[in-house]
């Protein structure tokens, strides 16, 4: 009788319907005040000076004019990058990044391209969520790399 029941139970088992799949719901956005925050926290960054939340990585802080890998110490720049990105999985970003040489504008392009790649890549790798990041790239004069808030701000600009 013992097996019977047993083998009852475990084709019952079999045959339940399997629970729905949860909800994805995504994590609310931070408040501007907290992102500045954090964001003026991050090594080797300036706050924007607009009213956009935001932060640029100045001249030859992280890259070295016409090279696509950071300078030596670049880790120690994009590892809080990484982790204050994948702290604020419920924020979008843009990352602008640029490059302007001597060499005329198409190589600047390509020279963008190959530090966007790259930065991609090492993001990713580090964890951060592909749908977050925007990816802008120019050739042309401005700072090589801009971390933009894509979130509406909750309550008019920076506090």
């Amino acid at each position: 009788m013992k097996p019977i029941l047993i083998l009852l139970l475990s084709l019952l088992t079999a045959c339940a319907a399997p629970l729905p799949d949860a909800p994805v719901v995504a994590p609310p956005a931070a408040s501007p005040a907290a992102l500045t925050s954090a964001l003026a926290a991050l090594p080797g960054a300036e706050l924007l000076d607009t009213d956009e939340i935001g932060i640029r990585y100045p001249g030859e802080v992280l890259f070295s004019s016409g090279a696509v890998l950071p300078l030596p110490g670049g880790v120690g720049l994009l590892d809080p990058l990484a982790r204050f990105l994948v702290d604020y999985p419920g924020n979008r970003w843009a990352l602008k990044v640029r490059a302007e040489t001597e060499f005329g504008e198409e190589y600047d392009q390509r020279l963008a391209e190959g530090r966007a790649e790259l930065l991609k890549r090492y993001l990713l790798r580090r964890g951060v969520a592909p749908g977050q990041l925007d990816w802008q790239i120019e050739a042309g004069a401005g700072a090589p790399l801009e971390v933009l808030s894509l979130d509406p701000p909750l309550s008019g600009g920076r506090s």
